[in-house]
């Protein structure tokens, strides 16, 4: 046989080798395919799905024990069915369609370019920016939950040329300041004068306390009133002033006692508090500019006098 022809003899057989021992590499193990269906169970546990399907492709080959093969067939199935996919749709101002756009997502390149295909991604919150040439960026922010499928996600990418005009403010009026006429003031009403504001406050302080003091003595007429109906109860219907060993009668003025010393205590609260507040009103009350008080004192005796309006 020639020299040539055992070169090319050789050479067949070598690239006949090599292709096998590929063909046999690229076949996962056992242990392989094992450490694929437990990586796949933990990338599924961390929402990252995409992963987690990779793995499952890989322990779904010919060359694994068939039960995990199933198993990962099983799961595979699952994160295809959960994995949600998205699809982006750009327009520009004239809402017409954008192709040559380029997307990443969370701060990482996405697509070069859009094709109208879904695009798989794992579930949460995803931050999506938009770049095409002589358009201004877009961004959009989407939350993808588990079994979102072929969701648009819609932008509008306006003209860079294209900027929002705040109005210009409208020049002021020339005018020379020798000239200018101010309008007057307006004159202060009644009802605008600090002094009336200062009035009601006081006359309704007054009132809150007046009915405050009021309270507080309904208060002591109902503490005396129990008391004189609980002594009376004890010494004349009670033996030997035993509140256990009373009458029916005695039962009785004791609990129309005991109601009265109720009465006392709401109406001794109740006051407190309307004298406090009605004192708050009155002492925090502004002072009138047109309250005057003023006091005078001659040989002739003394004068104290009080002027204002009201």
């Amino acid at each position: 046989m020639p020299v040539s022809q055992r070169l090319l003899l050789l050479a067949t057989l070598f690239a006949i080798m090599l292709a096998t021992s590929s063909a046999v590499a690229a076949k996962p193990t056992k242990k392989e395919c094992a450490a694929a269906n437990e990586a796949a169970h933990d990338l599924r546990s961390a929402g990252r799905l995409r992963e987690a399907r990779a793995s499952l492709a890989v322990c779904t080959a010919a060359s694994c024990p068939g039960p995990i093969r199933e198993d990962c067939a099983q799961r595979l199935e699952e994160i295809d069915a959960a994995i949600p996919s998205v699809v982006f749709v750009a327009t520009d101002g004239a809402d017409h369609d954008l192709s040559n756009v380029r997307v990443t997502m969370d701060g990482a390149p996405l697509l070069e370019k859009l094709d109208g295909a879904a695009v798989t991604l794992d579930p949460g919150e995803h931050h999506f920016v938009f770049e095409s040439d002589g358009l201004r960026s877009a961004e959009s922010t989407v939350l993808l939950r588990e079994g979102d499928s072929n969701r648009p996600v819609r932008v509008v990418l306006q003209s860079a040329r294209a900027r929002a005009r705040a109005p210009a403010p409208a020049p002021a009026p020339a005018h020379d300041d020798a000239h200018v006429a101010m309008a007057p003031a307006p004159a202060q009403t009644r009802a605008d004068a600090p002094w009336l504001d200062a009035s009601i406050r006081r006359s309704l302080g007054l009132s809150l306390g007046a009915a405050g003091a009021a309270g507080v003595v309904l208060g002591a007429v109902f503490t005396l009133m129990a008391k004189s109906t609980y002594d009376r109860a004890i010494q004349t219907e009670c033996v030997g002033g035993d509140p256990k060993r009373c009458t029916p009668q005695g039962k009785q003025d004791g609990q129309t006692a005991h109601s009265q010393a109720v009465v006392s205590t709401a109406a001794f609260v109740g006051g407190g508090a309307l004298l406090a507040g009605g004192a708050a009103l009155y002492f925090t009350a502004p002072k009138s500019d047109d309250v005057a008080i003023s006091a005078a004192v001659s040989s002739g005796g003394a004068a104290f006098a009080v002027r204002g309006k009201w």
